[in-house]
């Protein structure tokens, strides 16, 4: 029997091999699988094998195996179509899938395996709630999101207006969170209720690194060593306590990416996908950043059949998501500046793309890459180090494992954001973590399995791998010490506990955002059992809300009474000018009444109290 091959070209498709032209009557002659097996690509195993045994059939679809005694192993294991080329009589018999022999010998039971992986979260939620409340400090961002959540539950979008910086989906989650566990004080200050939020997050991320890795590699070491260098990262413990949107937003792309990854071309995983990478997107708008290289990911993880229908669907799902948060802006009339003076703007709004324009204007004077990078490579130098190395690797070697090309297409999508030249904070690091452990994992385990072949034991990988877990947890948990010894926290509750006894509660006070809760919010840590500080208003709002500035103050510095700063919040209102000056004057007419400090990493967190001094009026003769 003669056959004719048409070689693939499809790198995407490495299991399509030649497409041999059989007989019609060679499957229905009772010699199907005999008939078949000249021409499927099989392992070299079955060329000791006189016969092959078909183990399903239905129409023209076939799975065969060796006809060995017993079960075949799963590696052996191929899946055949059977095309019928009506014009030549004949049918197209291709190989469509073959078991990846990475299942060979692998005998751990899954009772085993889900025994590690829980110990292993367990870890890594014990490293993420060990100090959770002292360490780090309380910071801005923080304030802002749960103040936001705040708004949420009483029928606002935020405390002050809305001004399109973020879409408000992650701060609707934690509301939702608050509302399920009974409020904001449940454990303490009303941002610990957002930090216990952030360790579902952690711990859902770390399962998803474990997963997404698993059915990537096949390898179940390479995935307990993505699980704990993601989960034990100092910057990990550090910035995963935190009420971010990043945290939410990395934790909708991993559940995006893993969708894709166990799809296996079926269309509802892309939907599924889709939905996932749209939550991110609108928990916050730089996700988009992952849209192409997420495409790109659709296109490695369907059939060429299907690459069209499946591109297709998941771009609508996201688009439909996303679009949701430009249609808002639509309703309320303010996608468009008013500087634009369109036949229905009669007065002056918030825009969507203003405030787009002016983000992408953020200098790195209000956060310098080079400090941040300072911070990472002290924190976790090992992981700054494979940030580049891995991603490099990746991309070179990745025209040989197209896995690894999106890993670091994806990752470098993300450091171009960071490189632009704009504004960088230390916390936009949070999406590069379980990116760099991903890119890290999958190209140590191509250089492992690749020596393990070389020196002929197979075994080798896996007892490398156990030796590098062995290592990098105790230079973690060294890295993350003061994580679980610090707090920096104690300083700002101390504040707190100052402003409840000591200022009257109808005066006007500035504050930095992470106070808003506790002193607006009856139960707050600021209020104890007392009224509420209904003039506690944060400083940025103060400075250039015109409803604040103008209406509430009336540009008056004397209207202030106290004011509540830490070193940063000091230097905006010393340094930035404009609107800010009005609390820069009430400063200098202040006097100091309390400070409080703590140990926060290699300097001290300064909490300082001032109290403006009103001039004196004269009296009136």
């Amino acid at each position: 029997m003669s056959a004719s091959y048409v070689p693939t070209e499809d790198p995407q498709e490495p299991s399509q091999v030649a497409s041999p032209v059989l007989p019609a009557q060679s499957v229905e002659d009772g010699q199907g699988a005999q008939s078949l097996k000249p021409f499927v690509d099989l392992p070299d195993s079955f060329d000791s094998l006189d016969t092959l045994k078909i183990l399903h059939h239905y129409q023209n679809f076939f799975v065969v195996a060796p006809s060995a005694k017993g079960r075949p192993p799963l590696s052996h294991v191929t899946s055949v179509v059977v095309q019928e080329e009506e014009h030549k009589g004949e049918l197209k018999v291709a190989t469509t899938a073959q078991m990846s022999s990475r299942a060979v010998g692998t005998t751990i039971p899954i009772w085993l395996e889900t025994t590690f992986v829980v110990i292993g979260l367990i870890a890594s939620l014990a490293a993420h709630m060990i100090n959770l409340f002292n360490f780090p400090r309380y910071e801005l961002d923080e304030g802002t999101y749960m103040s936001s959540a705040w708004a949420i539950m009483h029928g606002m979008i935020t405390p002050y207006a809305y001004g399109y910086g973020h879409p408000p989906f992650a701060w609707i989650q934690i509301a939702g969170w608050v509302q399920a566990t009974g409020g904001f004080f449940i454990f303490g200050d009303g941002l610990n209720t957002g930090r216990v939020f952030m360790l579902f997050y952690a711990l859902g991320s770390s399962l998803l690194i474990y997963l997404i890795v698993r059915h990537m590699s096949g390898s179940r070491t390479a995935s307990l060593l993505a699980l704990v260098l993601f989960s034990l990262s100092p910057l990990s413990i550090v910035y995963q306590r935190q009420v971010l949107l990043d945290n939410i937003g990395t934790f909708w792309l991993l559940l995006a990416l893993y969708f894709i990854v166990i799809s296996k071309s079926r269309i509802p995983y892309m939907v599924l996908s889709g939905i996932a990478l749209g939550f991110s997107f609108l928990s916050k708008e730089t996700f988009v950043l992952a849209m192409p290289a997420m495409i790109y990911a659709i296109w490695l993880y369907t059939t060429r059949y299907q690459h069209k229908f499946a591109l297709v669907t998941f771009t609508y799902t996201i688009a439909a998501l996303g679009s949701s948060f430009v249609l808002m802006a639509v309703l309320k009339g303010e996608l468009f500046p008013y500087a634009w003076h369109l036949p229905w703007d009669h007065h002056a709004h918030l825009s969507m793309l203003d405030t787009f324009v002016q983000q992408a204007q953020r200098t790195q004077s209000e956060g310098r890459l080079v400090d941040s990078w300072y911070t990472w490579t002290h924190q976790d130098p090992l992981l700054m180090d494979l940030s580049i190395i891995a991603v490099a690797f990746n991309l070179l070697t990745g025209w040989w494992d197209r896995q690894r090309l999106f890993l670091s297409l994806l990752t470098i999508s993300y450091w171009l954001l960071i490189v632009r030249g704009g504004v960088v904070l230390s916390f936009y690091i949070i999406p590069l973590i379980p990116l760099v452990v991903l890119n890290t994992v999958m190209g140590l385990n191509s250089i492992l399995t690749w020596l393990g072949k070389l020196v002929h034991i197979n075994i080798l990988p896996v007892f490398l791998m156990l030796a590098i877990i062995g290592a990098v947890m105790p230079y973690d948990l060294q890295h993350a010490e003061i994580a679980f010894t610090q707090h920096p926290t104690s300083a700002q509750t101390d504040a707190m506990v100052w402003v409840r006894n000591n200022v009257p509660r109808n005066d006007m006070v500035v504050i930095n955002s992470y106070l808003y809760m506790d002193l607006r919010e009856s139960g707050g840590e600021g209020v104890g059992n007392g009224a509420t500080f209904p003039n506690a208003q944060v400083y940025w709002n103060v400075a250039y809300d015109p409803e604040l500035h103008d209406k509430l103050l009336l540009g008056n510095w004397d209207r202030i009474d106290y004011i509540v700063a830490d070193s940063e919040m000091l230097h905006d209102v010393t340094t930035v000018g404009g609107p800010m000056e009005l609390i820069n004057t009430a400063l200098k007419h202040s006097i100091l009444r309390a400070e409080y400090r703590a140990d926060d990493h290699d300097k001290q967190i300064v909490i300082s109290i001032y109290q403006v001094m009103h001039p004196q009026i004269a009296p009136s003769v």
